[in-house]
């Protein structure tokens, strides 16, 4: 039930095909392996009958049905460091430092459909080769063999064809990692994701027919979350707006449902990468999509992690013309807004110093205020004692915007100028949907008492001490850094 391959180099993955049966297409599994992960994985334990729920879930509803034969057990391939061992005769993994779990990347399921066989599967950005720098994750336990094993990665799976397609695919995984993630937020299987998509069962026939951006919509409305659709100015290449909120959302660590209507396909944006700054020198207002290299996408023709281009190439963030982010309920406040809400922070800069606005470099993203609150903790000596004495007592809501200001030499080195926090419950006629704007020296906190609040009898003014800081901290919390191995 249980074998052990060593691998000394990546062509020793092509034994899968002398331990796996052919209707788990072993051999291409093995390519994209080779491919796709990194020299780090040197010990893979495969773990026959094994069951899978999100295969027996199209088992059952599906597979069951047909005419040809179909197993109903799966294979689980589970990934290793050269520090793990295993014990044939005692069916026992071991670790010499005796932490299992520090040396495990992952597992994949393969299912015994014959052709796209790579089922559901939560490997660790870790060893993927060439994965982008921040990714969106959470923690994923796995059983096996009397072990409780920890991973932290995104889940992903190939498309069934003839029961799931790529769109089905991406609206899984985002969920999957949703349940992972949140605890409010139920598991969903593939099946099920089948049946959100449709008023009425659909049966065998449909779902291959694809899912439009409107179905999907209603996947992640059925599941409980407030999507919103995003799309592109088809007429205006350079729709900077739509980038900036699509950056904006995977910052805040929502994985995007992204579609490429000319290449007919759909994936998950789950992370980024930074370009190494540019330090032109010339005036002009950036943000954070200018400076992002490339775009994490779960795609389910490819190993997860795959890094795209921003901007060039057959197959590149270009490509992008709409997404859907599924929001929680307490978002109100949508990423547009900042357009035309950041210029109007200049203007309260004539109180709270601020790099000219022609030489900013301007990122907003979602956060929560506890969050704030640990990570401001975290950066204490940061800050004045009055301005964290405030960001402890305000009455923030669930969730905030955190916009960072910062000049290029300080983007550079990861610390901003200023920040500002916005309350995402604000709706869009507010003036001053503020809680607090800070520099260095001084700070406006924002009381938000009333539903007349301006800048007269809502607003208190704090001058603070120089705390011999450079700059603040970039709050780079969301998402996790690749740790490459």
């Amino acid at each position: 039930m249980y074998t052990w391959m060593t691998l000394a180099s990546a062509a020793d993955l092509s034994q899968l095909d002398h331990h796996i049966d052919a209707e788990y297409t072993p051999k291409s599994v093995a390519k994209k392996l080779a491919v796709g992960l990194s020299d780090a994985v040197k010990g893979i334990l495969i773990e026959r009958n094994y069951i899978d729920k999100d295969y027996r879930s199209t088992y059952y509803n599906f597979y069951a049905k047909k005419g040809r034969q179909y197993r109903s057990d799966c294979v689980r391939l589970h990934f290793f460091d050269e520090t793990v061992s295993f014990d044939d005769s005692a069916l026992k993994l071991s670790a010499k430092d005796g932490h299992l779990s520090d040396h495990y990347f992952g597992f994949m399921v393969l299912r015994p459909t014959g052709v796209a066989t790579i089922g559901r599967s939560v490997v660790t950005p870790d060893v993927r080769r060439g994965a982008s720098r921040f990714i969106i994750t959470a923690d994923h336990k796995v059983h096996v063999l009397g072990h409780t094993l920890k991973i932290h990665g995104f889940p992903s799976m190939d498309q069934h064809i003839d029961i799931a397609v790529c769109a089905h695919a991406t609206c899984w995984s985002i969920l999957r990692h949703y349940s992972e993630r949140y605890s409010i937020y139920r598991e969903y299987h593939t099946h099920d994701i089948t049946m959100l998509a449709q008023q009425f069962d659909p049966g065998g026939f449909v779902p291959a027919r694809g899912l439009a951006l409107s179905q999907a919509e209603r996947v992640f409305q059925e599941a409980g979350t407030y999507p919103v659709i995003v799309a592109r100015d088809i007429a205006n290449l350079k729709d900077f707006s739509f980038y900036r909120q699509l950056t904006a959302y995977v910052d805040s660590g929502f994985p995007l449902f992204a579609a490429m209507h000319n290449k007919g396909h759909a994936m998950a944006v789950v992370g980024y990468d930074w370009r190494t700054p540019l330090n032109t020198g010339l005036p002009g207002m950036r943000y954070s999509w200018d400076e992002i290299k490339t775009l994490a996408v779960v795609d389910d023709n490819h190993l997860p992690y795959l890094s795209i281009p921003a901007d060039g190439g057959h197959y590149s963030a270009k490509d992008i013309d709409s997404f859907i982010v599924a929001l929680p309920e307490k978002v109100f406040y949508p990423a547009d807004a900042f357009d035309t809400l950041v210029p109007k922070l200049f203007k309260l800069g004539k109180v709270v110093q601020l790099p000219p606005q022609d030489k900013a470099i301007i990122r907003y993203f979602i956060t929560t205020g506890s969050a704030f609150r640990r990570f401001v903790r975290s950066h204490e000596s940061e800050f004045d004692p009055q301005l964290l004495a405030a960001v402890m007592k305000l009455p923030f809501a669930q969730f905030l915007w955190i916009v960072e200001i910062a000049t290029e030499s300080q983007w550079a080195i990861n610390q901003i100028s200023a920040r500002a926090v916005i309350d995402a419950t604000a709706s869009l006629t507010e003036h001053y949907p503020y809680w607090i704007l800070h520099g260095r020296k001084e700070a406006l906190i924002f009381g938000r008492e009333s539903v007349d609040l301006d800048l007269q009898n809502g607003m208190g003014v704090l001058t603070m001490a120089d705390t011999g800081h450079f700059g603040f901290s970039r709050m780079d919390t969301n998402l996790r850094p690749t740790r490459t191995k």
